[in-house]
């Protein structure tokens, strides 16, 4: 079961645009408000937030019927623990975005920051609406968080497999590079595990996170937000 559409985000979130930008706790000055709004607007021009997924059984062996894909590492099969399906997951905020950062690199490396920190926040907020859609589709399942390719020990170099499981080049535009980066660049490809009575929570935490012991939210009393 496959689904590609695109989807509509009419504003960013500053606050998680802020913390990319990190800024903390700290509020940003009226000049730095004003940015805010300026690079807001522009990104919002530019932006073609698109998306896709598949949805396959999952076997006990943390194997997927039908799909080159093998889930690799002790991380994401932890992760997948007692799981009956997964979502495999890929969402873009398209080219033009890209272009603006480019052009704004040339001119103006203050809003450049701005508007890569606040695309990064806007691919997030892309991939809340598209697991509420997913939760919709499937509504009698509890979920994992999603968990990227590249994190923790789940290899970065399956990018090109995954892609190729979603359709997400054909379907999206999405590809990847030499070195194992999709482009455009603001683009995410995660799982998300769906079963019943899962022990683990839908949110990331501290505790189920492999850098928690040398993570700088944490030394400071805080977490990342994720």
């Amino acid at each position: 079961m496959s689904e590609q559409r695109n989807i509509i985000i009419d504003n960013i979130d500053f606050s998680e645009a802020l913390r990319y930008l990190g800024y903390g706790d700290n509020k940003p000055d009226d000049n730095t408000k004003k940015l805010l709004d300026i690079c807001s607007e522009e990104l919002l021009k530019v932006i073609q937030p698109k998306y896709v997924y598949r949805v396959f059984d999952l076997n006990e062996d943390y194997s997927i019927d039908g799909v080159d894909f093998e889930l690799k590492g002790e991380a994401i099969k932890n992760h997948l623990k007692g799981c009956e399906k997964i979502a495999m997951m890929c969402v873009t905020l398209s080219s033009g975005v890209d272009s603006l950062i480019r052009r704004k690199q040339i001119g103006d490396m203050a809003q450049a920051a701005i508007i890569d920190s606040m695309a990064s926040a806007a691919v997030e907020q892309v991939c809340d609406k598209v697991e509420e859609i997913i939760k919709k589709e499937f509504p009698h399942y509890e979920y994992t968080w999603r968990f990227g390719v590249g994190y923790d020990d789940f290899p970065l170099e399956l990018q090109q497999q995954f892609l190729n499981v979603v359709n997400a080049s054909k379907q999206i535009g999405v590809c990847v590079n030499d070195s194992f980066m999709l482009t455009p660049t603001k683009s995410v490809t995660c799982i998300i595990g769906m079963g019943h009575n899962l022990n683990t929570s839908s949110k990331k935490s501290c505790d189920n996170c492999s850098f928690r012991e040398k993570c700088q939210y944490r030394k400071a009393g805080k977490n990342c937000g994720r």
